[in-house]
């Protein structure tokens, strides 16, 4: 397998010291409510929240609408509630929820910025489904040219792992999360997926590109991907 590279800063520990619960699950609920225009039933923001309890959720949500931040109606028997988006605070709850967007965005002007670009690159993980928390590393895969392209030279590597390097730290940087690399040379990545690395599984269902083409690491994936095209949607036989 390709190499890893992560920063791990002594921030972390703060990071880790735990927050108040019920001013976690705000923002959790409040990143839910941001990420679209429709309304939300308690039971939805739980299926999107696994590890929030119900009452939790639904005390957050009171105490929202009682301060204006979240509007709420009832249909029948069910209460409904979405953010609203007039209020003062809804500007920079709707940044919080753009933040995925807005760190493609930068990831992908600084990769085409790289001396030696990757040929392929895409952020992977709870970072790229939406499931992030103050303790999540930002998963990136990184697919390096084939030796036969840059001659093996030694200066090429070096270079190279300073870009790597600079990257996980701009990560952090940026962020506040430690970023995580996960490596391969060309030659590597086919090896691995013919012994059908599950990593490359992840990376071809979740992964949001910010170098290179999908339509690339498809080709590159091809053992993978007849393997996935046997499965259903829910990783299920079709």
């Amino acid at each position: 397998m390709g190499a890893t590279w992560s920063t791990k800063s002594s921030r972390r520990a703060a990071r880790r010291q735990p927050e108040p619960q019920s001013a976690t699950l705000d923002g959790d609920v409040l990143g839910v409510l941001a990420t679209s225009e429709v309304t939300f039933t308690i039971a939805q923001i739980q299926r999107i929240l696994t590890t929030a309890s119900g009452e939790g959720i639904r005390k957050v949500l009171t105490r929202l609408t009682a301060q204006g931040v979240v509007l709420h109606d009832r249909v029948g028997r069910t209460n409904i509630y979405r953010l609203n988006t007039e209020h003062l605070a809804a500007e920079p709850i709707l940044a919080l929820s753009r933040l995925t967007a807005t760190l493609l965005e930068r990831l992908q002007a600084h990769l085409e910025g790289w001396g030696e670009p990757p040929k392929y690159a895409a952020v992977f993980g709870s970072a790229a489904t939406g499931r992030m928390t103050l303790d999540s590393d930002i998963d990136l895969f990184l697919v390096r040219a084939s030796d036969a392209e840059h001659d093996g030279r030694l200066g090429d590597t070096e270079a190279w792992e300073q870009q790597v390097t600079e990257l996980a730290r701009s990560i952090t940087a940026w962020t506040g999360n430690d970023g995580r690399i996960v490596e391969f040379t060309e030659d590597e990545l086919r090896a691995a997926a013919a012994a059908g690395e599950p990593l490359l599984s992840d990376v071809a269902r979740q992964g949001l590109t910010v170098a290179g083409t999908r339509a690339w690491l498809n080709r590159q994936l091809r053992p993978i991907g007849k393997a996935l095209d046997r499965e259903g949607p829910d990783g299920g036989h079709a």
